[in-house]
């Protein structure tokens, strides 16, 4: 069996206040080109379909068309959990007629020990648990943390596994030792969310959601498919894409996407950008600039994006000076000296005409102002 595993497609995100709409369409349409060229047999979306728990009409109708492709019109069996960031009742609606076609969501804990059997392979899908629901469902009071409400879940999960099968656990947590980026809302306030790997090792293969970068963690039985995206700039050097299980042959591969706009952190001089001293592969990606020498320029970011249109942030360098601040005796040293030094010194230039005219207009005090 051929099983294609993605996740954290945060259908409705935004970037900097860029709507991501447009970009997710297009990235889950080669997803879609890749389901059918790739000869996959299932697919798993482990959890956060959505980026917010009532996302915008555009960002469920692209949700809804593309489900319906994968299941209906590509005819291919569809497991669904939901994560952290998902509304459960709306992922649930419709749940049990949606079997009929081989699409099984699951969102609650009641049902995690309950396998979706699909030729050889029995799929268990636990989604997103918050501590405080594994304690009140357990109606145990030692259930503090992550770790905790797990091993109670896996403990009922793993009584029922049949071992003559493949056991796939599909599930959306974070991995203790795993690498998370700044795009990743945390499951709980206060509590500890990791969860040990060999909790899951009654599984041949675990496939989770949560974390983004796909290679999050290092393992020969756990994965993480990561995001379709690059969501923030944290994740700038993160591969995008899925990852394709085969059983037959036990083998896992990352597959990487191309998006249609990339995400670029460049730190380095305004002059060089603005000059384009330095160039980039994509002028349309999505850019944050951290740059030194702006300190004398007139909106850079207007400048900046007149040839990078896409630019969504922009910082200031702010260089440290403190080894090369010099001692002026005030007594000797005149008042046009000090201004030309702190020019030079700060500013990392010559003074100008303009410096020069403004130093007459502002500070020359009159001629006999300290007799």
């Amino acid at each position: 069996m051929r099983i294609l595993h993605t996740g954290d497609w945060h259908i409705g995100r935004k970037m900097n206040g860029l709507d991501l709409i447009d970009d997710q369409s297009y990235i889950l349409e080669r997803l879609m080109e890749k389901i059918e060229s790739e000869h996959i047999d299932l697919v798993v979306v482990a959890g956060d379909i959505f980026d917010r728990a009532n996302p915008s009409q555009r960002a469920l109708k692209l949700a809804n068309d593309t489900l319906y492709r994968i299941n209906i019109t590509l005819k291919k069996p569809l497991l669904v959990i939901s994560g952290n960031h998902d509304s459960r009742e709306r992922l649930n609606y419709g749940s049990e007629w949606f079997k009929a076609t081989d699409f099984y969501i699951n969102t609650e804990i009641d049902n995690a020990h309950l396998p979706v059997t699909i030729g050889d392979t029995d799929f268990y899908l636990l989604p997103h648990i918050e501590v405080l629901e594994a304690r009140n469902y357990f109606e145990d009071d030692s259930i503090e943390s992550h770790q905790d409400a797990y091993d109670k879940i896996l403990e009922k999960i793993n009584s029922v596994l049949d071992n003559s099968k493949t056991n796939i656990l599909i599930g959306h947590l974070y991995l203790s030792d795993s690498i998370a980026s700044d795009s990743e809302r945390p499951l709980s306030m206060g509590l500890s969310e990791a969860v040990a790997e060999d909790t899951f090792n009654h599984f041949d293969y675990t496939l989770l959601g949560h974390l983004h970068h796909p290679f999050a963690v290092n393992s020969t039985q756990s994965f993480y498919s990561g995001s379709l995206l690059k969501y923030s700039f944290s994740e700038w050097k993160q591969p995008k894409g899925f990852r394709i299980i085969d059983t037959k042959e036990e083998k896992v591969s990352f597959i990487p996407l191309e998006p249609q706009h990339d995400v670029v952190v460049y730190t380095g001089d305004y002059e060089d950008v603005i000059n384009e001293t330095v160039t980039f592969k994509d002028k349309d990606a999505y850019f944050k600039f951290e740059l030194s020498n702006m300190s004398y320029v007139t909106e850079p970011m207007s400048k900046i994006k007149m040839i990078y249109p896409n630019t969504l942030e922009l910082k200031p360098l702010l260089e440290d000076r403190a080894s090369e601040l010099t001692t002026v005796d005030m007594t000797t040293t005149s008042d046009e000296d000090i201004y030309q030094s702190f020019i030079e010194t700060t500013l990392d230039r010559d003074v100008t005409d303009f410096d020069k005219s403004m130093f007459k207009s502002y500070f020359l005090g009159e001629p006999n102002e300290t007799d």
